[in-house]
């Protein structure tokens, strides 16, 4: 993604393709995902982080916009276990409501991207000649537009804070996801039993459901979590250039915006945002190389 990070699950190599059921692989690197302790790990932090702010009205009984003005910028309590902000709102309960539309907006996205570029690099890799002519320059012209530059653009256009930057993040998002499913099908369709299938006269349909997605899904699944992390940080990015979400809704990156102001007098008013969505990234990262391991088609032995 433009100006995102790059993990270094985004890096592939598709080195082998199979046509035998995938149900014995799927179990296999199920298994070799288990043994991976440190992505098992990030798995269940990204997990629970989520939960948190999924269970905010049960885990802080303060309101994301009480303001208290006599209680401003005060250090960590038994009643503010994260302090207060400039406005006396409780930083606790922002950053879990804050979590709900930073990471809705991550995953929403990431999975957006991941089905309409999932689509895209099928048919441009299955059908190829005329299709992949006229995709792939799309997909090139789509990759050269910076994400800040789309977003400033929807959010023009439909109207500021209202989240509509989301859309910018899924079209900057998608080529990549379709460009690796074109390479990875383009493999396929190179073998001996697709050739095969169609001389026994397979259907298209048949010939994707049985043979290309069980050898595309894992590459996909796989991106997907780097494309997570991805959208995570442009999303905080865009909520720092204050391309998000209108105040007085909380979200990471423009919590983030506000803290800079009072680093000096409270330090630990931005040392915390900053320091989950450096573990959500870093979790969903580790989750991500994890499970590239496991899915490796050369591994499949082990």
């Amino acid at each position: 993604m433009n100006g995102g990070v790059s993990s270094s699950s985004s890096a592939y190599s598709y080195t082998g393709v199979s046509s035998a059921p995938s149900g014995n692989l799927w179990a296999q690197a199920f298994r070799r995902l288990r043994r991976k302790r440190i992505a098992v790990a990030g798995f269940c932090v990204f997990l629970l982080i989520c939960l948190a702010c999924i269970m905010a009205p049960w885990l802080t009984k303060w309101d994301y916009w009480q303001i208290n003005a006599r209680n401003r910028l005060s250090p960590p309590s038994a009643e503010h276990i994260f302090g207060t902000d400039n406005l006396g709102r409780d930083v606790f309960s922002r950053l879990l409501y804050g979590g709900r539309i930073t990471l809705r907006i991550a995953l929403v996205s990431a999975s957006l991207a991941m089905a309409a570029g999932g689509l895209i690099g099928l048919v441009a890799g299955y059908f190829g000649d005329r299709a992949d002519m006229i995709i792939s320059p799309v997909l090139d012209i789509l990759a050269s537009v910076p994400v800040i530059l789309l977003a400033l653009t929807i959010e023009s256009i439909f109207g500021w804070g209202r989240g509509y930057f989301m859309y910018a993040i899924i079209l900057a998002a998608i080529p990549q996801f379709a460009r690796l499913v074109r390479a990875a099908v383009m493999d396929v369709m190179g073998c001996e039993y697709i050739e095969a299938a169609r001389a026994l006269g397979v259907g298209h349909t048949g010939i994707i459901l049985r043979h290309v997605l069980h050898n595309v899904a894992p590459l996909l699944i796989t991106r997907f979590t780097s494309g997570v992390a991805e959208t995570l940080l442009t999303c905080t990015i865009m909520g720092y250039l204050s391309i998000g979400v209108r105040p007085p809704t909380p979200e990471w990156g423009a919590i983030v915006f506000n803290a800079k102001e009072y680093m000096r007098v409270s330090p630990i008013m931005m040392v915390i945002p900053c320091a989950v969505i450096a573990v959500c990234v870093l979790s969903v990262s580790l989750f991500g190389d994890g499970l590239r391991d496991a899915l490796d088609p050369r591994q499949s032995g082990t």
